[in-house]
């Protein structure tokens, strides 16, 4: 690294000596840009990058003493000064700049991102509207200002100019990324032609994650067949060839109960009308595929009769005696296809007869099913029987939390989806309000530890989209860290790594970090307090901790409903958890069920079953997380919240500048108590 930076320095004891030529100029722009590029590169380590900033700047501080390159050199420094966080040294810098040149696109753009930083959205707004004005071709400017569009929540605005982005840059992944960020709190009010055929488009996108997409696929669907309407009459045909609806049941899992009853009574129809016919129309069996793929991605959580259960019943038994008699294995495609639909064919006797090989002919589709129903199914518990701990689990409730998981992996997810790589200190001030984050995130490599990763989406993104960080990721369940490492070695993320452990154990981990994330962790041990000495312990100077914890405000329909699970011993199989699930739909308890009903883990058997068949869960406030906190002497640097409730704090609590004053946000969340719906989520240091 020295050496390469060294061939760049020859100037830097002569060039103040005497006049430098006009390509000697360029020379260096290229050089102090080749610098700064290459600090950001996800391949740079950290302390590499530290060392390609500081030449940029050396260069830069060169190039801007000279009147052709000053406001280039300036506009650079400038977003070194950015990145590193110095936001008022940023602002300096381009107003010296604007008044040598005030028609530079770049500045008023790179101006624009310095008022996003310290969250003064109205001016950033007018810095990137003239950076447009001045070059209009400038994607970027017109991505930021989508993007402050949404902080100021003007979401439709924001869809809208993400929308347009798109159309005009469709294979870019900052604009892809940034349009699906804000995809998952859209609906469409109506029917629009021009709005499914985008989402169609969307739906085929690859690296995306299609989940978010979903509520505005759902109320098209709902729209365009009018599914509100009791009297509705929907065409099980035209059902077959709608591109929309088949994608979008190969590709998400509805949240919606109107769409959902639909899907049930769909999956009826083709059922029988596929036996009728003796499995000859091509139309439903692809539609058959796709409610298969649909059901394995909610894991098969859906109710139906005892006419369906006597077909599925036979089905089964003629399936278990092809492979049995190992019949040829295209005649099964068809019946397990149709099995598939209402429950998973791996519980199948001899489905491991079953290959790649011997169901080469069957459709892409079905092949597809099953890979992700039965072989890779097979391949996780094999895995997972393989799978060594660092320590013995030996806790009575962490063995029951690992019995749960080990059923039932939560949450399953199918695509990572696309973040624009950055630092995690410079998100982290962006997240809090008047944060300046420690110095190490300019230096060193960062070191997280995700505590309780699950099957691993959030710990492989920030593994791939935070810049030099190594990621150690821990579960007390094998299944769930299997599936994990499948999905790093899917999307070849190399830094991080997997360990069987519990929290209780991580004296056993010779390493501390710079970063703790524990979100859904300590509200499921008998001792939330221990869990975070224990984090603590592994916590290096100045490093911050992530919790995320649920509500007793928030989740105050869900415990009644906990309770009454409980009460009558209700046993956590598939089939009760799809009974209790339509007793709450069909409104037979005697409880308020519309908190359950938005919560989207309502809507797959593991995220049902975490959500009200939970074998551990303790709830919080405000009030009790400031205990917590204090009990550990840690400070609490803030929550992780939209900027619409932000923005509401900030109107009812003017005073509370940084909003860490837990008092108030006890108050405001008694006033507002879907607030903290999704856990509570904050940092402390």
């Amino acid at each position: 690294m020295e050496q390469a930076l060294k061939k760049y320095d020859h100037w830097s004891d002569h060039g103040s000596e005497q006049a430098l030529n006009h390509s000697q100029l360029v020379k260096l722009e290229k050089q102090a840009l080749k610098h700064y590029e290459t600090s950001l590169e996800e391949s740079t380590r950290n302390e590499d990058s530290v060392a390609h900033r500081h030449q940029a700047k050396i260069i830069a501080n060169e190039l801007a003493t000279h009147q052709k390159t000053k406001v280039s050199a300036l506009n650079l420094l400038a977003r070194i000064a950015l990145d590193e966080g110095f936001y008022p040294l940023a602002s300096r810098y381009l107003e010296q700049a604007l008044s040598n040149d005030p028609n530079s696109a770049g500045c008023w753009y790179s101006l624009g991102h310095v008022y996003l930083a310290v969250k003064d959205y109205d001016q950033a707004m007018l810095c990137f509207s003239k950076s447009l004005d001045i070059s209009p071709k400038q994607t970027r400017a017109a991505t930021s200002l989508a993007y402050t569009l949404d902080k100021k929540g003007h979401k439709v605005a924001a869809f809208q100019a993400y929308r347009k982005l798109y159309h005009v840059h469709p294979s870019d992944d900052h604009v892809q990324a940034k349009l699906f960020e804000l995809l998952q709190q859209i609906k469409a009010d109506f029917y629009q032609q021009d709005l499914e055929d985008d989402v169609v488009r969307w739906l085929q996108l690859s690296n995306v994650n299609y989940q978010k997409l979903a509520p505005l696929a759902i109320s098209l669907i709902t729209h365009k067949y009018d599914l509100t309407d009791p009297n509705a009459i929907v065409d099980l045909q035209s059902l077959a060839v709608d591109k929309l609806f088949n994608l979008a049941l190969g590709k998400i899992y509805f949240t919606d109960i109107t769409l959902e009853q639909t899907v049930i009574e769909i999956r009826k129809q083709v059922l029988l009308n596929l036996i009728a016919c003796d499995y000859h129309d091509k139309k439903l069996l692809t539609l058959a595929t796709n409610l298969a793929l649909h059901s394995n991605h909610n894991e098969y959580l859906y109710l139906y009769d005892d006419t369906e259960s006597e077909i599925l019943r036979l089905l089964k038994s003629a399936i278990e005696n092809a492979l049995r008699n190992n019949a040829n294995a295209d005649a099964l495609e068809p019946m397990l296809t149709l099995y598939g639909m209402y429950e998973s064919p791996a519980q199948i006797k001899q489905i491991s007869k079953l290959t790649a090989a011997t169901v080469s002919h069957w459709s892409a589709q079905a092949r597809q099913y099953l890979q992700l129903s039965v072989f890779e199914f097979l391949n996780e518990q094999k895995e997972a029987r393989q799978l060594s701990s660092v320590n013995k689990i030996s806790d009575q409730i962490s063995l029951a939390v690992k019995e749960q998981y080990e059923e039932n992996p939560y949450p399953r997810w199918l695509h990572l989806g696309y973040n624009t790589p950055t630092n995690y200190g410079r998100a982290l001030e962006q997240e809090l309000v008047n944060f300046r984050a420690p110095d190490f995130f300019n230096m060193g490599t960062i070191k997280i530890l995700i505590a309780g990763c699950g099957t691993g989406q959030h710990a492989l993104r920030v593994a791939k989209y935070f810049r030099n960080v190594e990621v150690t990721a821990i579960d007390i369940t094998k299944r769930s860290l299997i599936y994990a490492k499948r999905k790093a070695d899917e999307y070849n993320i190399q830094n991080i790594k997997f360990l069987n452990l519990d929290i209780l154990h991580l004296d056993a981990l010779d390493e501390q970090f710079h970063v703790i994330e524990c979100s859904g962790v300590l509200h499921h041990m008998q001792n939330p307090a221990a869990g975070l000495a224990h984090l603590k312990s592994k916590l290096l100077p100045k490093g911050l901790i992530k919790l995320g914890l649920y509500s007793e405000q928030a989740r105050s329909s869900i415990q009644s409903i906990r309770q009454l699970i409980n009460a009558y011993a209700v046993p956590t199989t598939r089939q009760s958890i799809r009974s209790m699930r339509q007793a709450i739909i069909n409104n037979k308890l005697p409880l308020d069920n519309k908190g359950i009903l938005e919560s989207q883990d309502f809507y797959s058997s593991s995220g049902c079953r975490d959500l009200l068949f939970h074998a551990q869960e303790l709830l919080f406030t405000p009030q009790g997380l400031s205990e917590l906190i204090r009990e550990q002497e840690m400070d609490f640097l803030g929550f992780v919240l939209t900027s619409e409730v932000k923005q509401k704090y900030a109107g009812e609590y003017p005073n509370d500048e940084k909003m860490t004053n837990l008092q108030n946000w006890q108050a405001f969340e008694r006033q507002h108590p879907q607030t903290f719906s999704r856990m509570y989520q904050f940092y402390l240091q």
